[in-house]
């Protein structure tokens, strides 16, 4: 029995999608690397504000109570924080959360 790749497949799968699949798929994969984009720019900005004050990732956990690996995961921008999380993160580091207009 032949086997073929992930690659190869998904290939043939997407030859047979209609224009309004390849246009949802188009969307939806924006949207995505928006939000990663958006994720990654986040934990920059508080591992940058952490490191300005000398700070540990374990150091930043003992002052919030949030895991270090959780830590670890949101500066790098693989975790989605809960609002709480992010506003007590960013107190530690002295940051706040704002909205501005794009």
């Amino acid at each position: 029995m032949a086997t073929s790749s992930f690659k190869d497949r998904m290939a043939a799968d997407r030859a047979s999608w209609s224009e309004s699949t390849r246009e949802v798929h188009t969307a939806v994969s924006a949207a995505v690397k928006a939000e990663v984009e958006e994720r990654t720019l986040l934990g920059s900005a508080l591992a940058e504000a952490r490191k300005d004050l000398k700070l540990s990732q374990s150091d930043v956990s003992e002052i919030v109570g949030v895991q270090q690996s959780e830590i670890s995961r949101i500066e790098r921008g693989v975790h989605n924080p809960t609002l709480d999380t992010l506003a007590r993160l960013g107190e530690a580091v002295g940051l706040r959360l704002a909205f501005e207009r794009s």
